[in-house]
């Protein structure tokens, strides 16, 4: 795997759930991401990636209270360090500039499975609604209104697509969020589909059958 690819890879794990950490200001950051177990082909494929660049463990997290958890954690690297410095404002995990040069699917993909939501609205003609609706969105909360529109116009440009910005108000803070146009269901899931994994197929729509793809060999 080229450097490039290792770059683009890396900054969209940490900028959806993964994170890069550093246990001294001036020390090298190291990469940390908390993942629920049932999506484990998605956390084999970061430990994949990172493997590239370092030796990584991997570790169950036990708490009762929550959904079983796999942890995987890499050791410090500059290369992490220098991503670190692009994602982290301070405490403010924001976008990494770079690496949004180079969105395309995959990117996308990552982001989506990370922060992606697919809620489809099924018939209802006393509603008016004769069809089924897909409701796709992109829920970066955490991000800026500035973030959220630099991420929407970089969609836009690289991929043709378009998302419009929602808000969302609780405890007295605004959120924002993206929500893709209808349009664009049928080209925003078949861009997606081939780099989403198996255990995430829920939240893309198949413009075929009206419902979130399955994992069946007959359909994927």
């Amino acid at each position: 795997m080229d450097k490039k690819q290792l770059v683009k890879l890396v900054s969209s794990f940490s900028m959806a759930d993964g994170g890069l950490y550093k246990r001294s200001p001036n020390g090298n950051a190291y990469f940390m991401m908390n993942m629920l177990t049932e999506h484990m082909d998605y956390i084999e494929w970061v430990q994949d990636t990172l493997e590239h660049l370092t030796k990584t463990s991997v570790s169950k997290i036990k708490n009762p209270y929550k959904n079983p958890q796999t942890r995987i954690c890499s050791r410090t690297l500059p290369f992490f360090t220098k991503i670190h410095g692009r994602v982290y404002k301070g405490n403010y995990k924001s976008l990494d500039p770079h690496a949004l040069k180079m969105l395309d699917w995959e990117m996308l993909s990552i982001f989506h499975m990370a922060d992606g939501c697919l809620y489809v609205e099924q018939p209802n003609p006393k509603k008016g609604l004769v069809n089924h609706s897909p409701n796709i969105s992109l829920n970066m909360k955490r991000l800026s209104y500035g973030d959220i529109w630099f991420l929407k116009k970089t969609i836009k440009d690289r991929l043709g697509i378009e998302y419009n910005i929602g808000q969302q108000n609780y405890r007295g803070k605004t959120y924002y969020f993206l929500r893709l146009r209808n349009k664009d269901v049928k080209k925003f899931s078949e861009g997606v589909l081939p780099y989403t994994c198996p255990s995430f197929y829920y939240k893309v729509y198949d413009s075929v059958r009206k419902a979130p793809v399955q994992q069946d060999d007959d359909i994927v």
